[in-house]
């Protein structure tokens, strides 16, 4: 009988898992506005998320400008318009690749490490010994976490667009023979200050979703060494889902209204 009410519950734990994820990121959000979260581990995080994961998402970053520059090079010197390269490049680099990639990466190289930092802490007493000494878990483990990835995350974001952009000016050199001034003239017409904040604002929600899921996973981490790989795991899928999905959500979103206030954003 036991069983049958576990498989009942099953399919709606996910809303249980979510809840838990707003109530830890409001309590840390409130953590750092009022400033009672740990200073040094802070440091320590930013660290990790800024410079740790830069060379993984530049080699990335350019390779996939590399990639797309190519693939759109070929279609524009099909029909004759190569003068175009720079303005199709920036569109994709600027508002879908660039936070795609630095949210993608920051959740497989930062994202299931801090989770199973926090999986081995939670399995090993050490947050029930942080509870007993009187100290917040969530000011001493989530809240650093959470802004670190806050600050991190959009500067990444930043850099990876940068990179890509590089990656896609080479192709356009070498491939098309297509002028270096010419290729960012054109980046530049397309690209304003609101492509830069609709990239910002996926890069915040990006690195929200990562440093909350993984910090709330670990905190739930039980089973011992299997429970500690599982919750890894699990933390990487789900960020990663929820960064493709707030992605379509907020271009979708950014669209409708711009569609209706500007109608030509969407040209």
């Amino acid at each position: 009988m036991t069983e049958i009410a576990k498989l009942g519950k099953e399919p709606f734990m996910w809303l249980v898992e979510l809840g838990g994820s707003f109530k830890i990121f409001f309590l840390a959000f409130v953590s750092i506005i009022t400033g009672k979260f740990s200073k040094k581990e802070f440091i320590v995080q930013a660290s990790k998320f800024g410079f740790d994961t830069l060379p993984v998402v530049a080699v990335v970053s350019f390779f996939i400008g590399l990639a797309l520059t190519l693939q759109i090079s070929k279609q524009l010197v099909g029909i004759g318009n190569t003068s175009s390269l720079g303005t199709s490049v920036a569109v994709s680099i600027v508002r879908e690749i660039g936070p795609v990639v630095a949210g993608v990466m920051i959740a497989a190289r930062i994202g299931g490490a801090m989770a199973a930092e926090i999986a081995t802490m939670t399995v090993s007493e050490q947050v029930d010994a942080l509870k007993i000494m009187k100290l917040n878990p969530i000011n001493f483990l989530v809240a650093p976490r959470l802004l670190a990835s806050l600050i991190m995350t959009p500067l990444l974001t930043v850099f990876a667009i940068y990179i890509g952009s590089v990656g896609g000016m080479l192709i356009a050199i070498i491939y098309v023979q297509l002028d270096p001034y010419m290729f960012f003239d054109s980046f530049r017409a397309v690209v304003g200050n609101r492509d830069i904040l609709i990239a910002l604002s996926k890069a915040f929600v990006n690195g929200a979703l990562v440093a909350t899921l993984s910090c709330t996973f670990g905190m739930e981490t039980s089973g011992g060494a299997a429970g500690v790989g599982q919750t890894t795991t699990k933390s990487v899928v789900w960020a990663m889902l929820g960064i493709f999905l707030f992605n379509f959500l907020i271009t979708n979103s950014v669209y409708s209204v711009g569609k209706v206030l500007d109608p030509a954003f969407v040209r």
